[in-house]
């Protein structure tokens, strides 16, 4: 914490007289921890070390794949480099959406591919060791007798992401971390299909990820533990959050784009509110057994800000709009997981509250209407004749308010007559009460990103599936469902994924 690096700064300043470092008008309340040596022995803050990403102008960028970076992520990289660039192992540990394993993979990418090869795979509760040996026998080639390593004479970066994640027996051991242990620590393993049997396996070295252990999640064994260097990566500080988001609200919303002044100044003032609706909800909604996924990471605060991101300039026209989405979202991604009315009518109440703080009582008539935001509600454009006659016009997907329910329930029902129409077999009857729409709408906003994953939790009954199949109806989507019987197993699940793979990878 920042109270403990004052500290021991403090205490080498007393130790160590000679010790000074560099302090500039920016970084008055710098310690040792804010700076390096650079390879000509000169003190340098670590920002020296931060790239200055670029939002573009006129295009969106796939969300996932935008890093903005930042002082705690430049520091990491330069220690993995440091220590990995000397063949040793280094393992990251965090919380949820801190980016260990982007740092990693970013590390990765860098290498030099004519001496170097990085392989990844992820641990699961599920991990063997066989799994283990098969997977690291698939990455190396046999080189002299009973030596094998990496083809091409390269060298090989293994990345485990969640190492902790392994099954612990009764006994309280991790077996599967017990073959990685002695693969790093004896430079090769005993062959579990022939006892008595080592593989010897050079030029191979180990990069890891994991969550901080409790709560829950596991250790991993100290024999293993050992063998790494470890780094921890803390969830940024206000200012460093604030800079990731406003890289990307304010890139944008820019004036390229047709967005208002108004608008744009908005923008920049919901950015620290967001982080504080954010950071209220973590401190006062914890997770407790029966609300375990009470867990709210930066990756929902970034949820939060790919769903402000996804609309035109024709669409958000005024203040009163950017509120209503802002609020929108904000629900969308924290309130629909409360299972309690209080827990929801404390948020409804903190969200009012600490927007009028921070942005005036002039803003509180605008904070009260709460219009759901769906991307189908525009029809496809009229057919000029010059498109061919198989051409299948698509609906066009804005990200826009609907105040009136009754036009909202009119175009469900229209949807639900086509797939009626389209879909053999499936006829579904529904009935659009209000409930079921606001639940179409979140299973529609979800799905509508790339990665939305959604899990439905519900009585039997409450329109999980129907509303899931009209949703993916109304995307565009293809669905896919599993048969569940009796007899079905692992197996069958690996048959139905390979299924699914060929029809989105084969078939595209």
């Amino acid at each position: 914490t920042s109270a403990d690096r004052i500290k021991m700064d403090t205490y080498m300043r007393k130790r160590f007289k000679t010790y000074d470092y560099p302090k500039d008008e920016e970084t008055p309340n710098a310690t040792i921890f804010d700076f390096f040596v650079s390879p000509s022995g000169q003190w340098e803050h670590w920002k020296n070390l931060v790239s200055i990403y670029v939002y573009p102008e006129n295009t969106t960028p796939e969300y996932s794949s935008i890093l903005v970076p930042i002082i705690d992520n430049a520091r990491i990289e330069y220690l993995i480099g440091t220590i990995a660039n000397q063949e040793r192992a280094v393992l990251l540990i965090g919380e949820q959406g801190t980016a260990k394993t982007i740092m990693i993979k970013n590390y990765m990418k860098k290498m030099n591919p004519d001496t170097h090869m990085g392989r990844s795979f992820n641990f699961s509760s599920a991990t063997s060791p066989y799994q283990f040996q098969k997977t690291i026998e698939s990455y190396i080639d046999k080189r002299l007798g009973n030596t094998f390593g990496p083809a091409g004479g390269k060298k090989l970066i293994v990345f485990i992401d969640d190492i902790n994640l392994p099954h612990i027996n009764e006994w309280g051991d991790q077996v599967t971390n017990e073959i990685v242990r002695q693969t790093m620590d004896m430079k090769g393993f005993f062959n579990l299909e022939k006892p008595g049997d080592f593989t010897n396996i050079v030029d191979l070295q180990f990069v890891g990820a994991m969550g901080l252990p409790g709560g829950g999640r596991n250790d991993i064994p100290s024999r293993l533990k050992r063998q790494f260097c470890i780094f921890n990566c803390n969830v940024p500080d206000d200012s460093s959050i604030d800079t990731i988001f406003r890289t990307i609200g304010e890139g944008h919303y820019n004036s390229k784009r047709g967005f208002i002044a108004e608008v744009r100044k908005l923008v920049k003032r919901l950015i620290p509110i967001t982080r504080q609706v954010w950071q209220a909800t973590r401190e006062k909604l914890l997770p407790t057994p029966a609300k375990f996924h009470y867990i709210f990471s930066l990756r929902d605060l970034s949820r939060i800000w790919q769903g402000m991101i996804g609309t035109l300039s024709t669409v958000i026209l005024n203040e009163q709009l950017m509120i209503s989405l802002w609020k929108n979202e904000c629900t969308r991604v924290f309130a629909d997981r409360f299972t309690t009315f209080n827990d929801y009518n404390w948020f409804t109440t903190e969200i009012k509250k600490i927007a009028l703080k921070e942005l005036g009582p002039t803003y509180d008539t605008m904070l009260d209407p709460s219009p759901v935001f769906v991307d189908f509600m525009r029809d496809a454009p009229e057919p000029t004749g010059e498109e061919g006659e198989e051409t299948d016009m698509e609906l066009p997907k804005v990200y826009e308010p609907v105040t009136d329910i009754e036009f909202l329930r009119e175009r469900l029902k229209m949807f639900l007559v086509q797939f009626n129409e389209m879909v053999r077999g499936v006829g579904m009857d529904l009935v659009f009460f209000p409930d079921a729409m606001l639940h179409l709408v979140k299973i529609s906003r979800v799905i509508r990103h790339p990665r939305g994953n959604v899990m439905l939790v519900g009585v039997g009954g409450s329109g999980k599936q129907s509303l899931t199949k009209l949703a993916s109806f109304i995307a565009g989507y293809k669905t896919f469902q599993i048969s569940l019987t009796r007899s079905y197993n692992v197996a069958n699940f690996l048959e139905d994924l390979k299924l699914l793979y060929r029809t989105c990878g084969v078939q595209g």
